[in-house]
């Protein structure tokens, strides 16, 4: 809410409780405490100077006034020490609306002006903790008016404590001032709805990312590598496609950790999956599979020949020096793949292909090296 400002400040009346919905919670009534300050010492204002109260009336006024502040400290001392926002809502609307009814009484009864502003209670209640809060603070707010209207039939005193006041007059501003609390509680609800739609949606979206992504290199990982595997498989059933998997084994990567270290390992793991996602094209799906094994989905490869040529691009993108923090080291690996449809058509059988082919490589290598 960037055209408030008052973020700092609100957040001064609650205690440190992280973030998410419980945060803008804290705030919505942090926010009510301040509106209630607010309001209350406009009333206040407007009977010390625009309205002929006797001197013992103002004075119960102001001291209404003092008994709302208590329970805005009380409320506040809720929310910060005890961190319990419904607990500390119902204590404000509590000292709030006893004032209320008082100085109803004392003012006209159900004629009061006072009267009117209880209805801010079932919206505030309704908005800040939820719609069962709502009715309950309707049903006692319905019970007030009751009360007030039945009381000079009961025999219970009613005053006019400022009988020269054009009632009109005086019921405009408490409409007013009573809508107006409600419209700035509103606006604020709707503001920290959208913050918190727009956070909410966010954490969904990293929560998204970091179970389908390999937390060290940032390729797919494993699980949602088969999930992709499976929907290509279908894809290319339903319209007569193929394509070809690749399965990379990095060679004496082991070595390279016990040699140098695991933050060495981790940084070749880096550097190398970054490579292979930039070079290769833009429709192949790169995944991490597993500690130094990698998969790779290369679409509408359908033949022998073309399974022959993407491994030649990964081979060249092997042999280029990988540019580490502390020099350059140069990588091996082992490669097998597997066609759909033509060697597994489904997805098991296309993985268990594509890794006998490589340790097949794999073998012939070390034999070559011996």
């Amino acid at each position: 809410m960037g055209y408030f400002n008052l973020i700092p400040l609100i957040d001064s009346f609650h205690s440190n409780i992280g973030g998410g919905a419980k945060l803008y919670r804290h705030r919505l009534v942090a926010s009510l405490i301040l509106g209630v300050l607010f309001y209350t010492s406009v009333i206040v204002f407007i009977a010390s100077y625009f309205l002929p109260f006797g001197s013992h009336d103002l004075h119960t006024v102001r001291g209404l006034f003092a008994f709302v502040g208590v329970g805005a400290l009380l409320s506040i001392y809720i929310l910060r020490g005890l961190r319990h926002h419904v607990l500390a809502v119902n204590t404000l609307m509590a000292f709030l609306s006893l004032a209320l009814i008082y100085l109803a009484a004392i003012t006209g009864g159900i004629l009061s002006p006072a009267a009117i502003c209880l209805m801010i209670f079932p919206a505030v209640a309704t908005i800040s903790i939820d719609f069962k809060a709502g009715v309950i603070w309707g049903a006692l707010a319905l019970l007030s008016w009751s009360l007030l209207f039945a009381a000079p039939y009961i025999g219970l005193p009613i005053q006019k404590a400022i009988p020269y006041v054009d009632d009109g007059i005086a019921f405009y501003v408490s409409i007013l001032t009573t809508h107006s609390f409600i419209a700035f509680v509103a606006l604020y609800y709707s503001e920290m709805s959208k913050t918190l739609r727009t956070n909410l949606l966010k954490e969904r979206r990293e929560y998204h990312y970091l179970a389908n992504h390999d937390t060290q290199t940032g390729a797919i990982n494993r699980h949602h590598f088969l999930e992709l595997l499976k929907s290509e498989i279908v894809s290319c059933e339903r319209n007569g496609g193929g394509f070809c998997l690749f399965f990379i084994d990095l060679s004496d990567f082991k070595k390279a950790n016990d040699d140098y270290g695991h933050h060495f390992g981790d940084e070749i793991l880096e550097v190398f999956t970054r490579r292979l996602r930039h070079r290769v094209r833009a429709t192949d799906t790169v995944a991490r599979v597993g500690g130094d094994e990698f998969c790779i989905i290369s679409r509408d490869m359908k033949s022998d020949g073309d399974a022959n040529r993407g491994e030649q691009r990964i081979k060249l993108i092997l042999q280029e020096p990988l540019a580490l923090k502390h020099g350059k080291y140069t990588l091996r690996a082992s490669i097998g793949w597997s066609i759909y449809p033509i060697h597994a058509k489904d997805y098991e059988a296309l993985l268990k292909c594509a890794d006998q082919r490589m340790y097949q490589v794999k073998r012939l290598e070390k034999a070559s090296r011996t």
